[in-house]
């Protein structure tokens, strides 16, 4: 699996959880909005010892006499324990078997769950709520009332209300910022579908990307930041299905953006923030800077599909051309798989009419500050 494509969490973060607050790996990991295996991995990586059952249950603050009293004379069943002394369900089973406390189930006190099918759909349907707690209401675990869900036939609620621990919020529908996030997607960012959600991540060592991410998705979801051991950081966004259409990776431009002018420059912008490159190169004493626009990808469809968007708007450029042949190996050592193709715009009066008509629709600051460097250049060089 890439690099790019593994979940890694910050290590003081982690730190602080899971020896300073205590917290259980199920705790982190809903925490995080994931499942264990990935926190399981992060300490492990980190050199973190993991707690052992046994000691995990030694930290739970109680005495077998209280316990006694919680579970024979209050009734509070394990999970409701577990949730009094703020630990895990695993642990206060441990903490029984310890202290040789006999459980109401192995001697055949505990009652069958009595929740009809028609309760069942008043409590999930009407109350909307999740099977979690829907199981604390009738005491039994959870895998219980899962197990009564799919006896029932239950149909489930749908991905749209679903029960998640940040509210998401559906896409605007608005095509100009679709086509800008599909550019941008097809650019910088790693997109999976997960059972209910979409998951959205990228890997940057650059602030100024970091905070791009977090705006276009800060209004649907809460993005989630951390920094990776590798000294990159790492940005990871859950949103609903209703970002279905970031999924598909392909070589290619939709019809729908080049139809429409308007949704081709917010599409190129979001590729152009991702991809590009606005240069001013530093002149020889006595002459001007020259400044210019460049994108270097291995997505020829996409390359040469901008290229000829932009033809008719009269910006002339040279046909994409190969910049890296396959098999290349670049100075950090890496291979390169695919032929790497280049877009240069070098003339003038190009890139001052490029600039015009994409500037509306960058979104990254640093770009932003690029191109203002580039107009000052332009205008001293007399366009």
């Amino acid at each position: 699996m890439p690099a790019w494509n593994k979940i890694s969490f910050p290590e003081r973060e982690l730190r602080r959880l899971y020896i300073n607050k205590k917290l259980s790996i199920f705790q982190i990991s809903k925490s995080f909005g994931c499942s264990t295996g990935p926190i399981h991995r992060s300490l492990r990586e980190y050199k973190i010892p993991i707690r052992s059952l046994s000691e995990a249950c030694t930290r739970v603050p109680v005495s077998k006499k209280q316990l006694q009293k919680w579970y024979w004379k209050d009734k509070m069943s394990m999970f409701e324990i577990a949730d009094k002394l703020k630990c895990t369900h695993s642990a206060i089973v441990h903490k029984f078997n310890k202290l040789r406390i006999k459980s109401r189930g192995h001697l055949g006190l505990t009652k069958p769950i009595k929740l009809g099918k028609g309760n069942f759909e008043y409590l999930y349907y009407k109350r909307r709520l999740s099977l979690n707690k829907i199981a604390k209401i009738v005491h039994c675990s959870e895998s219980g009332i899962e197990r009564r869900f799919n006896n029932y036939n239950i149909l489930t609620r749908g991905i749209k209300n679903r029960a998640c621990k940040y509210k998401k919020r559906d896409f605007s529908g608005n095509s100009i910022e679709k086509a800008y996030l599909i550019g941008f997607r097809l650019g910088d960012l790693n997109v999976m579908k997960r059972v209910s959600v979409i998951l959205v991540r990228c890997s940057t060592t650059i602030p100024a990307q970091t905070r791009l991410i977090r705006n276009l998705f800060k209004p649907y979801t809460t993005p989630h930041v951390w920094k990776a051991k590798r000294g990159t950081t790492e940005i990871a966004c859950l949103v609903n299905r209703s970002f279905d259409f970031l999924l598909p990776k392909e070589d290619k431009i939709s019809p729908w953006i080049l139809s429409n002018n308007k949704a081709f420059w917010a599409f190129f912008a979001g590729y152009a923030d991702a991809e590009g490159c606005f240069y001013i190169h530093k002149a020889s004493k006595g002459k001007f800077d020259t400044s210019r626009f460049e994108i270097e990808t291995q997505q020829k469809e996409i390359i040469n599909g901008l290229w000829k968007g932009i033809q008719t708007y009269k910006i002339f450029t040279p046909i994409p051309r190969i910049s890296r042949m396959a098999g290349s190996i670049d100075k950090r050592g890496v291979i390169n798989n695919k032929d790497t193709w280049k877009l240069n715009i070098n003339r003038k009066s190009s890139l001052n009419e490029f600039i015009r008509l994409i500037e509306p629709y960058i979104k990254h600051a640093n770009k932003i500050k690029k191109i203002g460097g580039i107009k000052e250049n332009l205008v001293l060089r007399g366009v």
